[in-house]
């Protein structure tokens, strides 16, 4: 398996909340996140000078849809090369309810099949609401931790102004985990670009070694 310093799984919110506007709004704000030079420096300034990306979308308890594979990125032609991938992604998400505990299953079972081995391993997951369906989120996060990942969430507090202080009480998790805020989808691109540097800045120590992810996902 390819070695990279992180592999990022960016979970999108694609519930009954989210219109036309605050769908595109998300995936345009993360295309031209990595557009940026500060950003294409951060993914590779690690030992491996390299992350891999995926993009999800997901809403109800059974509904997590991934619309940009794994994707190795190790300088600014890859790093436009998933930013033009992220931009052109349709939705493929039924609108639903809020499930945040099926976002971490689903997202856990990508970072299971990913083809790389990383130094870390998150599941960076944006939305608007709190859980209301599937998988009870406690254990999905219990579940994503135990294996070695960090849950950090993107909280868009324009219909719960609280939701970031939920996120922290009760979404994220593992090493390093933290909370960014957008107090509404106008605020998602440089609340999002300010997450993906600290994620890609943070040291590469953190959570499992290849080997040690190998063993948990077999």
């Amino acid at each position: 398996m390819t070695m990279v310093d992180v592999a990022l799984l960016l979970a999108v919110d694609c519930s009954y909340s989210i219109g036309g506007r605050e769908f595109r709004l998300q995936l345009d704000g993360l295309a031209a996140a990595f557009r940026e030079p500060a950003i294409q420096a951060a993914i590779t300034a690690g030992p491996e000078a390299a992350a891999a990306v995926a993009v999800m979308e997901w809403s109800g308890g059974t509904t997590q849809i991934p619309v940009v594979p794994w994707t190795r990125v190790d300088g600014a032609g890859t790093a436009e090369a998933l930013a033009g991938s992220i931009a052109a992604a349709t939705r493929r998400t039924a609108e639903g309810a809020t499930s945040l505990g099926g976002a971490l299953r689903g997202g856990l079972r990508l970072h299971e099949a990913s083809p790389f081995a990383a130094r870390r391993r998150v599941i960076d997951v944006s939305g608007d609401g709190r859980h209301n369906e599937g998988p009870p989120l406690a254990e999905a996060r219990a579940a994503a931790v135990a294996a070695g990942l960090t849950v950090n969430g993107l909280a868009i507090t324009r219909e719960v102004p609280t939701l970031d202080r939920y996120f922290e009480a009760e979404l994220i998790g593992g090493p390093g985990a933290f909370v960014e805020r957008a107090d509404d989808y106008a605020g998602f691109a440089a609340a999002i670009r300010r997450k993906l540097l600290r994620e890609l800045g943070q040291p590469g120590t953190a959570g499992l070694d290849a080997q040690a992810w190998k063993r948990s996902s077999t």
